[in-house]
């Protein structure tokens, strides 16, 4: 992180510098890949202020205070600033929260597919013979994708989670060569 600071009346000493240079990289908990931080710190008398501007994660965050002591300055200025930023980081791991499948908990959905022998189907599901068994995460793909994908493979059919509206389907190509859609919804 690159970080500049502007001194307005008076001299900003080593201890003073290295001191803000830890307080700024405990923001790097809150936001990943934070650009630059822009320090203004100024002096008129017994009034101390401090301004942090933050550019991280395509925005703008600023935090700013003042104080009889220019440490007790950048301390509160950055305490505003990371009360912004952990807000921030709430926000966006929620808002991702809420774009999983609350029908499973936010579970990852899976599948089992189990070929069966024709000649032990209807004797109940105790004799069934497995050829075939296969598990795998149905993966989030559109319609049109799904379609390209089951193309270019030799199977009849795929099951893929719909990247928009994260509900299973099924796309399936029929014996005329058409492409059928089967949309599962679960009902309560």
């Amino acid at each position: 992180m690159q970080v500049s600071v502007t001194s307005r009346h008076f001299e900003v000493t080593p201890a003073l510098r290295t001191y803000m240079d830890a307080r700024m990289d405990r923001f790097q908990r809150w936001a990943s890949n934070i650009q630059s931080a822009q320090v203004t710190l100024g002096a008129e008398k017994h009034r101390h202020t401090a301004e942090i501007i933050l550019r991280a994660e395509g925005k703008e965050f600023a935090g700013k205070d003042e104080s009889e002591d220019m440490y007790s300055a950048v301390d509160r200025a950055a305490d505003k600033l990371e009360k912004q930023l952990r807000r921030f980081k709430d926000r966006r791991v929620s808002s991702r929260k809420a774009g999983r499948d609350d029908r499973n908990n936010g579970d990852v959905l899976s599948a089992t597919l189990r070929v069966l022998k024709a000649a032990s189907v209807g004797k109940g599901p105790e004799t069934h013979e497995v050829l075939k068994a296969l598990d795998y995460v149905p993966e989030p793909l559109t319609v049109d994708e799904a379609i390209v994908k089951l193309e270019k493979q030799e199977e009849s059919f795929l099951v893929f989670s719909n990247r928009g509206t994260d509900l299973i389907h099924i796309v399936y190509r029929d014996t005329g060569g058409d492409y059928g859609i089967l949309n599962l919804h679960a009902t309560s």
